[in-house]
């Protein structure tokens, strides 16, 4: 009989969901589990889901400096608790109960704190009996992410420095575990020739390729005057502008390009195919967000970081600069230079490259799923 397994994640932001999606597509090319994923916003009363979503991107996004005091505010074990608890009880149902319990997982990976203390509310009240990972998404696991670590068989993080971090604040080290963030297998280098996407795409491969992830809940707001500086500074490279499913950001961007008759910038709407941008892309310009730098690092592709969102995303930004990984431009003064310069002076990518060797944060979902049929087969 089939593993039962159930995929949890809430979509605050949608890099949760994008790592729930991909474990899914991975677990299920295997056909040894009955799958089923949930956001657990889709089941909480229409008001306080819509509610607590639209808060928490509005504040992240629209005011960066109110998001950071809200996140290290919180990012203690007391208010950190308290947070996750009451978070988790705002967003769930008797509805999510119910299809939760009647699917009975033997196992669940939460991409979402919420998931997960939700998970843990129901094996201690001993509702429900199953196995719990947790997968932190950022580069670092603020307080409210621990709330629900007795409860669990394993909690993934990114760094043995944040295993050392998490020990000392009294979590058990044998769970956790320093996999790294499970992006999709797609993110291999070893999969994409670069020279035959280079004729692909029509690309010379002769100046630099830039890839730029300019979509997002802010990319309107945010990108556009990043993509300003690229064009005024009219530098020697080939740019591609990903605006995902931004439609007003993808408008916006092409009329700047048309505007400005530029030959060198393509604008792309939401691709599915990124993995094979990202095999020819010399540098990538992005905010710190812990889906999209994760699939860098698989890539080993050195990252010019714009500015992000406060709380999480400054500490993703100083985990990459801290490695070497990445060069913090958020400034669009300092961008300005930082661009050319990473075009003009190939030992600097080249020595970020070297820091970026040896990475090995593309084998983080085969060790995701080793982890699941080991705690699995111990029953």
């Amino acid at each position: 009989m089939k593993k039962r397994l159930l995929i949890m994640y809430a979509t605050y932001g949608t890099g949760h969901k994008s790592i729930a999606n991909y474990i899914k597509d991975y677990f299920s090319s295997t056909s040894e589990f009955d799958i089923l994923e949930l956001d657990i916003l889709q089941y909480s009363t229409r008001f306080l889901g819509s509610f607590t979503s639209k808060f928490y991107n509005k504040a992240m996004y629209y005011f960066p400096a109110l998001w950071d005091i809200i996140y290290h505010s919180t990012d203690n074990h007391l208010v950190g608790s308290v947070s996750a608890k009451l978070q988790s009880k705002v967003v769930s149902s008797k509805k999510i109960k119910k299809v939760i319990l009647d699917f009975n997982p033997d196992i669940v990976i939460a991409t979402h704190f919420t998931a997960a203390t939700y998970i843990s509310k129901l094996k201690r009240s001993k509702e429900l009996d199953t196995h719990l990972i947790s997968i932190v998404t950022d580069y670092k696991a603020h307080q409210i992410w621990l709330d629900s670590y007795k409860s669990e068989d394993a909690l993934i993080v990114n760094s043995n420095e944040e295993k050392r971090s998490l020990v000392k604040k009294g979590i058990d080290p044998k769970i956790i575990k320093t996999f790294g963030i499970p992006v999709s297998t797609k993110y291999t280098m070893s999969l994409y020739n670069k020279n035959k996407i280079l004729k692909k795409f029509k690309f010379s491969g002769k100046r630099p390729i830039i890839l730029f992830y300019g979509g997002g809940g802010n990319g309107s707001i945010v990108t556009l005057p990043y993509l300003l500086a690229i064009i005024e500074s009219k530098i020697d490279a080939d740019v591609i502008f990903v605006c995902g499913k931004s439609q007003t950001l993808k408008k916006k961007a092409e009329e700047m390009v048309e505007r400005h008759k530029c030959k060198n910038i393509r604008v792309l709407g939401f691709i599915s195919n990124g993995p094979e941008y990202m095999s020819i892309a010399d540098f990538v310009i992005t905010k710190p967000g812990g889906i999209t730098i994760t699939e860098c690092l698989c890539f080993e592709k050195p990252m010019l970081l714009i500015k992000g969102a406060g709380g999480q995303e400054k500490d993703n930004y100083r985990f990459l600069t801290k490695r070497g990984y990445a060069i913090n431009a958020s400034w669009l003064f300092k961008f300005r230079i930082i661009v050319k310069r990473l075009c003009t002076k190939p030992e600097i990518l080249k020595n970020m490259r070297k820091n970026l060797k040896g990475l090995e944060k593309d084998t983080a979902m085969i060790k995701l799923y080793e982890l699941v049929e080991e705690i699995l087969n111990e029953e």
